[in-house]
């Protein structure tokens, strides 16, 4: 009789709505951080206009690799994430593509606008909420 062993998976359960804002929240500051010092230390193509600098488009890029990037990585998300104790996974529990996270990057405004909308009208947003990025990208965050 031959034994086997198999190591067991921890039991994961989807990520509450406020530990993944604060993480979102975590993410904004670090990027805006390194953003603000990029601006610090080089000079802008028109120092009059306020948001439509040619170099909005690269913030823009520098968020989408940032999130896009770390969410497909072996890591499952983004540093904000990994200090809460968040991943990134797939409907089956997979790592997500760079495509699929990039997806769920250019989705994310969406989500945040029904979120902002439904804290406006007095919504209740239940506890343990997929949102619309994570809907369409069958994709959920787990804790």
């Amino acid at each position: 009789m031959q034994l086997s062993y198999q190591k067991a998976k921890p039991f994961l359960l989807e990520a509450q709505v406020d530990s993944r804002v604060l993480a979102f929240c975590l993410d904004a500051l670090l990027l805006l951080s390194i953003i603000g010092l990029i601006e610090y230390f080089t000079i802008s193509s028109n120092e009059a206009a306020l948001v439509f600098k040619s170099e909005r488009l690269l913030h823009i890029l520098m968020g989408w690799l940032y999130f896009a990037g770390t969410e497909s990585a072996a890591c499952q998300g983004s540093i904000g994430k990994h200090l809460l104790g968040l991943r990134v996974v797939g409907e089956a529990g997979e790592r997500i593509s760079f495509r699929r996270a990039s997806l769920r990057y250019l989705l994310k405004p969406v989500s945040i606008f029904v979120l902002l909308m439904q804290a406006l009208t007095g919504t209740r947003v239940p506890s343990y909420s997929r949102f619309f990025h994570d809907r369409i990208c069958k994709t959920r965050v787990l804790s």
